[in-house]
């Protein structure tokens, strides 16, 4: 069965080296303004409700080439029912984020970008002040820089009752404010109001996107959401997700529709102490209806991809990963036990279609793979952001076309061994080499690059273009005096350029890194400021 003849195939050897940075957890809200007949359509949770008539929320051009924004005027404004539960120890949301993308004309007017009361019955809780440009309130205080008019800003607010409260502007911290009370002014109803304010003070201003976390982010993951203005180079919204962190209910979905257990699973530990798992042993598989559409012009879903964070007991044993037509066929992606005549190497992942990796798992270690597909044009498989097989795929609706379901761990003749999983994704788009590689792997630790003690983690904002063929951007935030510097490493963790930026006061600051010393590829830039350290990755493509 798995000595079928081999197909034509590409594999591409690469260094395996994790994501740098923080990982972003998926916000539980968000609204993008790109489709024209559903302005307040939500990517992820409810819909917004326009507080005004419809008709004066007007479409228009967003921060760059293909996106979207709304644009609103005086008196309009979204009421979100962002669907976060009570937390922080209080009846209200205590502990959450929020991100504006906007573009102001002018600062003639206070602006209010949020308003925790009734829609225009009082005051707004965040402004954009007149005259200036600042972002606070009286009661936070004001940032000491200042947007420029029609220039568009990604801003976020974070906010921990009792800890702090936080304004980031395009990945920089501008303000610290005073830690607001439990149930206080900053805390959220279950009903928010987007650029409401009691006297007028919401003239016109430009979005082009919304996001809400339940969970107030980290100085460097809101660095790694980056600016307004780049084209996203973050995930595209999962259709399912996973997570198997409830022990009392490991089917639960986090997106999408719980999984169904065939036979039998056992919680056990995941790759972190906080990432927890389940062991799915032989002959015991799980069901998941991803809930995506057709796609690509066929009766099946044709693009995709598939996430599983896993390991292996032990290695020299068969593994199914995934069946995606009746439950009487073949799986279509293993873990092959043994070598063969055909250049199959024990410990390898694919199938005879495909042919197999070089590159072979090792026993008791966590790995994220990702198979992303696109019929009529590809088959890949990536491990912890990596290369690991290429090939060329079936036809619109043949071998990797997905029904509703998709049978996890399921093989019709016994070859799917004991398996440890602590999370499953799935997406209806065939993820890029970038999008893999930002994943990185299922511990998110930095492997192979300069290991320093850090007390904090020093204000890197992600580089803007990136990928960048020979100048790019990188803004950055001193908070205390201290010297300057930033390595840049490859893939293997080995420094190759340092760039000194010298003594440097407490401030905002940008580099301008040219790339003439680089050549194509995947690089890791780590900015030091005295045990401060922050690392960021970037693609240089001349």
């Amino acid at each position: 069965m798995k000595t079928k003849r081999l197909l034509l195939f590409m594999i591409i050897s690469v260094f395996t080296v994790a994501t740098v940075g923080a990982t972003i957890p998926q916000p539980v809200g968000l609204w993008t303004f790109d489709e024209l007949n559903n302005l307040f359509k939500a990517t992820i949770g409810n819909v917004l409700v326009p507080t005004d008539d419809a008709s004066g929320y007007v479409q228009t051009f967003g921060p760059y080439d293909g996106k979207n924004a709304v644009l609103t005027h005086r008196g309009n404004g979204f009421a979100m029912d962002h669907g976060i539960a009570p937390n922080g120890g209080g009846t209200r949301v205590n502990d959450y984020t929020i991100e504006w993308d906007i573009m102001v004309p002018d600062f003639a007017l206070y602006r209010s970008l949020i308003q925790n009361g009734a829609m225009n019955e009082g005051d707004g809780d965040v402004f954009i002040k007149n005259n200036t440009g600042v972002i606070g309130t009286t009661t936070m205080g004001w940032t000491s820089n200042m947007l420029v008019p029609g220039t568009w800003y990604r801003i976020v607010l974070s906010i921990q009752a009792g800890s702090f409260a936080r304004i980031y502007v395009d990945g920089v911290l501008w303000k610290e404010g005073n830690a607001p009370a439990v149930d206080s002014r900053f805390s959220l109803a279950p009903v928010v109001h987007l650029f409401g304010d009691d006297d007028a003070e919401n003239p016109e201003l430009s979005c082009s996107r919304v996001a809400i976390w339940n969970t107030p982010l980290t100085s460097e993951q809101i660095a790694e959401l980056g600016n307004a203005t780049t084209p996203s180079t973050s995930m595209p919204v999962r259709k399912g997700l996973w997570q198997f962190d409830d022990s009392s209910n490991l089917m639960k979905a986090t997106i999408g529709t719980d999984l169904v257990l065939t036979g039998t699973q056992t919680a056990v530990a995941g790759p972190t102490e906080t990432n927890h798992a389940t062991m799915v042993p032989l002959g015991s598989y799980l069901t998941m209806s991803h809930g995506m559409s057709p796609n690509l012009a066929g009766t099946f879903v044709n693009e995709w991809t598939l996430q599983v964070d896993f390991s292996i007991p032990k290695t020299e044993t068969w593994y199914s990963f995934f069946q995606t037509g009746a439950l009487t066929e073949d799986a279509d992606l293993f873990v092959a036990s043994s070598g063969n005549s055909s250049g199959r190497v024990a410990n390898s992942i694919g199938t005879a279609q495909t042919g197999y990796s070089t590159n072979t798992l090792v026993a008791n270690t966590w790995y994220r793979m990702l198979v992303s597909v696109k019929n009529d044009e590809f088959f890949r498989v990536y491990i912890d952001g990596m290369l690991w097989l290429e090939a060329p795929s079936q036809g619109i609706d043949g071998r990797w076309g997905l029904d509703n379901v998709l049978q996890i761990f399921q093989d019709n003749d016994g070859d799917d061994g004991d398996i440890n999983c602590s999370e499953l994704g799935i997406w209806d788009v065939a993820l890029t080499a970038d999008q893999a590689l930002q994943l990185g792997n299922a511990t998110n630790s930095v492997s192979g690059l300069r290991n320093v003690t850090i007390s904090k983690t020093a204000d890197l904002g992600q580089n803007y273009p990136n990928p960048f063929s020979q100048i790019t951007t990188f803004p950055y935030q001193v908070r205390e005096t201290g010297n300057v510097s930033f390595h840049i490493l490859d893939v293997t963790g080995k420094e190759i350029q340092v760039v000194n930026e010298g003594l440097k006061s407490a401030g905002v600051y940008k580099l301008q890194f040219n790339s003439n010393k680089l050549t194509n590829g995947f690089y890791y830039v780590q900015m030091f400021v005295g045990n401060l350290m922050s690392t960021r990755k970037i693609i240089v493509a001349h």
